[in-house]
């Protein structure tokens, strides 16, 4: 039974991590401009290939090439930004928090014959729900991405009169 309490609060315990998480990296990245970096490096980088065939070795080759290394630069330090919070966060849970309320708890679970010791189990839960919760969040940003996109181009289009 003491077993059983266990899982549960580590369960409570990684699920909470995750969705806070989550929830701080939707927050301090921002996913608009993430989205406009990584079409307008994809469309400069066409740009950059129809350049180099014609000519490889022009100034405006090179401009491209830096212009396309400073949106990388921005796509990163976008990307990176959460993770200042959420890994250290992730090494006080991990290595001071669950040491300190589990430690004494002799918990081990049997999964596909491997033994999960509480901090394995920890890891597992968090890394399965965060993969789970990614890609259900990136599906739902490329539909809304493309929903956006469409109304651009309604917008765009001229009104018709009747």
């Amino acid at each position: 039974m003491l077993e059983l309490l266990v899982l549960f609060e580590l369960l409570l315990i990684a699920i909470a991590y995750t969705l806070f998480s989550v929830f701080l990296q939707r927050k301090l990245s921002n996913m608009k401009r993430m989205r406009e970096i990584q079409q307008a490096m994809n469309d400069k980088t066409k740009e950059l290939a129809q350049l180099s065939k014609a000519n490889p070795n022009s100034a405006e080759l090179q401009a491209k090439q830096k212009e396309i290394m400073s949106m990388a630069s921005e796509s990163m330090r976008l990307q990176i930004k959460p993770m200042i919070i959420i890994l250290p966060l992730f090494v006080i849970v991990y290595d001071l928090l669950l040491p300190m309320g589990f430690a004494h708890a002799d918990f081990s679970l049997m999964l596909a014959s491997v033994k999960l010791t509480y901090q394995t189990f920890f890891l597992v839960v968090v890394f399965v729900l965060g993969m789970a919760i990614s890609i259900s969040l990136m599906a739902i940003d490329r539909k809304k991405a493309k929903v956006e996109k469409q109304q651009q181009i309604q917008a765009a289009e001229p009104q018709k009169t009747i």
